[in-house]
């Protein structure tokens, strides 16, 4: 083969490993998941070959899919929202900081996603639980006179999903914070701008791509996630994740559980590129 041809596929032959992964264990299990939402579901817990929409129908016609849709996607915005607010503040002193002032920020961050998930929410269990450390202390305190239901609950579901992705909205937020120069920020503030002016004129706009790669790794997170919203959420307050395993595993609708699945990660994308093109549109300077 000659040399130039080498040149050319060598970039692809970089991807190898990775495709050998992402190939057989995500790419081929979501187009047999899409495959099946237009089967049929049999009583018997098998799939009927076929194509028909009827599954995607009913999660458009039916209340409760519809309700579910809506309260993981309001919970998602939510979060992003919460996240981004505590994530700034965190951010600009991680970016701002140096030698072991920043290593230790950065360790504070990276640990909670080193514990496993399931552990953290035992920790939140002991913490918001009836007889926990918050009640007690709040019933120590006079500031109630019974427990606050915390857990099982949507403020406590929101305090595990805030906890868990808040630091995949720190880290890219710092990046982003970090490239800016401090001669820029002296600049403007020599020039006679004051704190606001400084962070919305120049701290918020150059931040812009860190902000938006963290909210959609949070959006997307909280779509998808199954353990929180079943060990700390309430059973009046549905989200998509679970839903799809109650479809799949004990009811056996594989195909309206792959319908369901299907919406998601169509929900997803759409908001990824809905972000992409609102931050050319609006930012040109921060484009992805």
């Amino acid at each position: 083969m000659p040399a130039r041809s080498l040149q050319r596929f060598a970039p692809w032959l970089w991807l190898t490993p990775a495709a050998a992964l992402l190939i057989p264990f995500f790419v081929i299990p979501l187009l047999l998941t899409f495959r099946n939402s237009f089967y049929s579901d049999d009583p018997m817990g098998m799939l009927i070959p076929g194509f028909t929409l009827a599954n995607y129908s009913k999660i458009v016609r039916d209340p409760y899919y519809l309700g579910v849709f809506e309260n993981t996607v309001w919970a998602a915005l939510l979060v992003c929202l919460v996240s981004i607010v505590m994530s700034y503040p965190l951010s600009w002193v991680l970016a701002r900081a140096k030698g072991s002032g920043r290593a230790f920020l950065l360790w504070t961050v990276y640990l909670p996603i080193y514990v496993s998930v399931i552990m953290r929410v035992f920790g939140w269990i002991f913490l918001l639980s009836d007889g926990g450390l918050f009640n007690q202390a709040l019933i120590h305190l006079g500031a109630t006179t019974h427990p606050l239901q915390m857990m099982n609950s949507f403020p406590g579901m929101m305090v595990g999903l805030v906890h868990r992705y808040l630091p995949l909205m720190v880290l890219p937020l710092a990046t982003s914070l970090r490239k800016i120069d401090d001669a820029i920020l002296r600049a403007a503030t020599g020039l006679g701008g004051n704190r606001w002016f400084v962070w919305s004129r120049i701290v918020f706009p150059m931040s812009l791509p860190g902000a938006v790669v963290g909210l959609q790794l949070v959006f997307a997170g909280v779509l998808s996630d199954y353990v929180i919203p079943s060990l700390m959420g309430s059973p009046h307050f549905q989200m998509l994740a679970p839903a799809i395993y109650y479809e799949g595993i004990t009811n056996a609708s594989w195909a309206l559980s792959g319908a369901i699945a299907s919406a998601v990660i169509a929900i997803v994308a759409l908001f990824l590129l809905s972000a992409n093109l609102l931050v050319r549109r609006v930012a040109p300077w921060a484009s992805l």
